[in-house]
C-alpha cells in the first residue's frame, strides 16, 4: 500500500521525536520521489549533508530548495557556504552578493563578502566593501576587541580592520610618492591618519590629539596670534560688510543642518544635547571642497573677503568654510579636530556676553569682528551661556609652517581618499 504524502509527513515527524534521524532521512527521499518540491524534506536532506560535511548533497538540495523558495534567506546563506566549503568561492560569492541586495542593513554579511574578495585575490575592493560594512555600523570593525564575540566573527573582523588600515596607509603613500619629490614631501608622507593607518600613531602632547589627519610641527601652540598673519587686519577691516551680509543672508531654518549627524564619532552623553539638533547649527558655503552653490551667490563680499586668506583647500575649492549657530545656553564639550595641517579660524559674527572658547590651557572671549586663530586638534570647547544665538563664520587655513608643496601633498591625499570612499561599492 501506498503511503500518503501526508502519512508519510507524520511518520518523519514520529521519528524525528524518537531521534532516529536516518529513517528521516529514508522518509524524506520517499516523498521527493513522489513529490520533488516537497520544501520540507529538502530542508531536512540539505540541514543533514551539511551536519555530515557532504557539501556535494547539500548543494544539490539547496538547489533544489531555493529554486522552488527563492525568498528563502537562509537557505541561499546555506547554499553559499556549501559552494565555499568546496572550494567553489566565485560562486559562493555570487549567491553573498544576493543576500546582500536582499538585506543590505545585516552588518556580518560584509566581513563575509569582504574576506571572500581578499581571498579571490581582489584586495582593494575587500576594502571598499570593509570600508562600506563600517560606515553602515561603526562598530563592526571593532567586534575583534570585545570578549563576548565568537572567535570566527572576531578573526573576520580583525581581518576586516587589518586590510583597511593597510589599504589607507597605502593609498596616502601612492598619493604623496606621484608627486616624485620626496626632498620636499618626507614630512608629508610621514604623517598618519590616527583612525585607520597602518603605522605607529604617536602625539606630542596627550591633549594633542588630530583624530583623522597628524602631522608634526616644529610649532603649534593654541592660538595664534592674528598680527601673525598678513592678511588678518585686512580681513577684519572687511567685518562690517560681511556682518551685514550674513545676517540679511542666513536662514538656519532653511539651509541649517545639524553640525553633528549620526556619522559622528563622538563618545559620551554629554554630545546627546548636540546630535541632529540644531542646538549646534551649521549653514555650510564648502564642506569637504565641495561648494553649496544654493547658499554661495547670498554671500558674494564674505567669499572675496576670504580670497586673500591661505585656506586651506580640497578639490581645489575650499575646504571648509560654514557659518555656526550655537543656541543659548548650550556648550560644545571638549573634543579634539579633525587635521593638524590646518588651522581653524573664527570671525564673530554675533558674540552676546557669556560666550567663550577654550583651547587646551588658554581660554578666549571672542568679541564681534576680531580673528580667533587656533589648533583645533588641542584639546577644546565652546560655550554660550547668554539668552541669545552666538553667530560666528569658522574657515580653515593652511598651517603656517607648511610649504606650498607639502600643502599639496597634503590636498593630495585628502583628495585620493575622497575619490576613493566615492567609487566605492559591494558588488
Amino acid at each position: 500500500m501506498t503511503l500518503s504524502i501526508q502519512e508519510l509527513e507524520q511518520q518523519a515527524a514520529a521519528c524525528s521525536r524518537r531521534g532516529d534521524l536516518p529513517a528521516v532521512e529514508r522518509i524524506c527521499r520517499e516523498i521527493l520521489r513522489t513529490d520533488g518540491k516537497h520544501l520540507s524534506s529538502l530542508r531536512f536532506l540539505a540541514d543533514i549533508a551539511l551536519q555530515a560535511g557532504d557539501f556535494p548533497e547539500a548543494e544539490l538540495q539547496l538547489r533544489s530548495l531555493v529554486g522552488e523558495s527563492p525568498g528563502d534567506l537562509r537557505a541561499l546563506s546555506q547554499l553559499a557556504q556549501a559552494m565555499y566549503r568546496q572550494g567553489k568561492r566565485r560562486q559562493a560569492l555570487e549567491i553573498y552578493l544576493a543576500l546582500w541586495r536582499a538585506n543590505p542593513r545585516e552588518r556580518m554579511i560584509y566581513l563575509t563578502i569582504g574576506c571572500l574578495y581578499l581571498e579571490l585575490g581582489e584586495t582593494d575592493r575587500a576594502a571598499q566593501v570593509f570600508s562600506l560594512g563600517e560606515s553602515r555600523d561603526g562598530e563592526l570593525l571593532r567586534l575583534w576587541q570585545r570578549t563576548d564575540t565568537s572567535p570566527a566573527v572576531a578573526a573576520m573582523s580583525r581581518t576586516a580592520w587589518e586590510t583597511l588600515r593597510r589599504h589607507h596607509t597605502d593609498l596616502h603613500l601612492a598619493a604623496v610618492d606621484a608627486m616624485q619629490e620626496p626632498s620636499h614631501t618626507g614630512r608629508i608622507r610621514a604623517a598618519v591618519w590616527p583612525l585607520l593607518d597602518a603605522r605607529e600613531v604617536s602625539y606630542d602632547h596627550p591633549l594633542h590629539r588630530p583624530q583623522v589627519f597628524s602631522i608634526q610641527h616644529a610649532r603649534s601652540p593654541a592660538f595664534f596670534e592674528p598680527s601673525e598673519f598678513p592678511w588678518a587686519q585686512q580681513l577684519e577691516a572687511r567685518y562690517p560688510a560681511i556682518r551685514a551680509e550674513i545676517l540679511a543672508g542666513l536662514d538656519v531654518a532653511r539651509d541649517g543642518r545639524p553640525y553633528l549627524g549620526d556619522g559622528h564619532r563622538l563618545e559620551g552623553e554629554q554630545w546627546q544635547p548636540l546630535v541632529n539638533t540644531m542646538n549646534w547649527a551649521s549653514v555650510h558655503l564648502y564642506s569637504r571642497g565641495v561648494a553649496n552653490r544654493q547658499v554661495l551667490t547670498r554671500f558674494p563680499a564674505t567669499l572675496a573677503a576670504l580670497k586673500q586668506v591661505p585656506l586651506a583647500t580640497q578639490n581645489g575649492n575650499p575646504g571648509e568654510v560654514f557659518i555656526s549657530v550655537l543656541a543659548p545656553h548650550t556648550t560644545i564639550p571638549e573634543h579634539y579636530g579633525v587635521s593638524s595641517a590646518v588651522l581653524t579660524v573664527h570671525l564673530p559674527i554675533v558674540v552676546p556676553p557669556g560666550c567663550g572658547l577654550q583651547v587646551h590651557d588658554a581660554t578666549r572671549t571672542p568679541a564681534e569682528g576680531k580673528l580667533l586663530i587656533f589648533d583645533d586638534t588641542w584639546q577644546h570647547s565652546a560655550w554660550n551661556d547668554s539668552d541669545q544665538q552666538r553667530v560666528v563664520l569658522i574657515f580653515e587655513l593652511w598651517h603656517p609652517d607648511l610649504t606650498e608643496r607639502e600643502q599639496e601633498a597634503i590636498a593630495r591625499s585628502f583628495e585620493a581618499r575622497e575619490q576613493w570612499l566615492r567609487r566605492r561599492q559591494v558588488g
